[in-house]
């Protein structure tokens, strides 16, 4: 055979070869896409579930040494209505908490006391869930793996991480199949938050009878409202002194709303809650006065400030020009020091 015969011959084979792996290929199966893991984190925190459940939950918190288990049993109804019975430490055993979207019920049964105040989903202010995907997709990372078995049931996990280093990373563990989050783990420097179910059950329908905030036996106490949402013109007439009221705080925390709360019965205070899509921070601001802060003492150029932590929450107080300044939120070291300084600076 010629040179140039056997060449092409070379060529050819190698044509039918390339296209055979092609073909192959082609009939491999494919891997499952992931499912986005913000629709998934979305639509397990901010929507309301597909099903009714119930199960048992752990919740295990850390400050340094110090620790803390509670748990309690937690029925949820599609409509959004949730009960909580406590089941322990010892202090809280018995205890109940109704939710039915208009009240909140807290029954102490020592007590023989039923407290009833308006449920957070009336109080609240929510963001749009367009703005609060945009939101997070600005201020955290999130990555989504599958495999995992919380409960005994199929779980994706998402990881989230701030972008900004202004709130603790964590993970939790999604039901894929009703969205319910299974369990969550939530790390800020010495202290963590820790929550799971041991189980959990989605095969039954729960009668709305245990939902009902007028079964307990005992005096029922109405809870007044601490703040009321009102407008810039009434938050600066109530106010001695003109609030520090920005629109947008350092890592990514937009204004929510305005309120006004009243302190000891007599003066007013600056309320003002900021969200970054999934954690909510709250900006106190009244007139100094006779109340001394404590807590661990940090310098922020002439400024003295006071930080205590817990597991799941943090404040940082200082006072500057005559008005002290309160936050409070689950927000690390850094990001309290960096919203302190912007508002100090404002």
């Amino acid at each position: 055979m010629k040179a140039g015969a056997i060449t092409q011959l070379r060529i050819q084979t190698q044509r039918g070869l390339a296209l055979a792996l092609l073909l192959l290929a082609g009939l491999r199966p494919a891997a499952a896409a992931l499912p986005d893991a913000l629709d998934v984190l979305t639509r397990a925190l901010f929507e309301e579930p597909v099903s009714d459940y119930s199960g048992v939950k752990q919740i295990v918190l850390y400050n340094g040494a110090a620790a803390e288990a509670i748990e309690m049993e937690v029925s949820c109804q599609a409509s959004g209505s949730t009960r909580t019975d406590y089941l322990a430490p010892p202090s809280m055993r018995s205890r109940v908490v109704i939710d039915d979207g208009d009240y909140l019920y807290s029954y102490d049964p020592q007590l023989e006391i039923t407290v009833r105040s308006n449920s957070p989903s009336r109080t609240a202010a929510f963001l749009d869930i367009n703005e609060r995907r945009e939101l997070i997709e600005a201020n955290y990372i999130l990555s989504l793996s599958t495999g995992e078995q919380v409960a005994g049931r199929d779980a994706y996990r998402i990881e989230v991480v701030s972008r900004h280093n202004y709130t603790p990373s964590r993970s939790v563990w999604i039901d894929s199949e009703k969205f319910v989050v299974l369990q969550s783990k939530e790390i800020c420097g010495d202290s963590s938050a820790n929550y799971s179910y041991s189980w959990i059950d989605f095969d039954e329908d729960i009668e709305d009878t245990i939902f009902d905030g007028d079964q307990f036996g005992g005096s029922v106490v109405e809870e007044e409202p601490l703040s009321a949402r009102v407008s810039d013109s009434t938050l600066s007439a109530r106010l001695d002194f003109a609030p520090v009221v920005p629109d947008e705080l350092p890592g990514g925390f937009i204004l929510v709303e305005r309120m006004l709360t009243q302190r000891d019965g007599a003066t007013y205070a600056a309320h003002l809650t900021y969200s970054d899509g999934l954690e909510g921070l709250s900006v106190f601001e009244e007139r100094t006065g006779s109340r001394g802060l404590s807590g661990t003492n940090i310098s922020l150029g002439d400024v003295k400030l006071r930080l205590n932590r817990s597991a799941n929450y943090s404040v940082l107080q200082w006072e500057h020009r005559g008005v002290t300044y309160t936050l409070v939120g689950q927000l690390t070291r850094y990001g309290l020091l960096q919203i302190a300084g912007a508002l100090i600076n404002d």
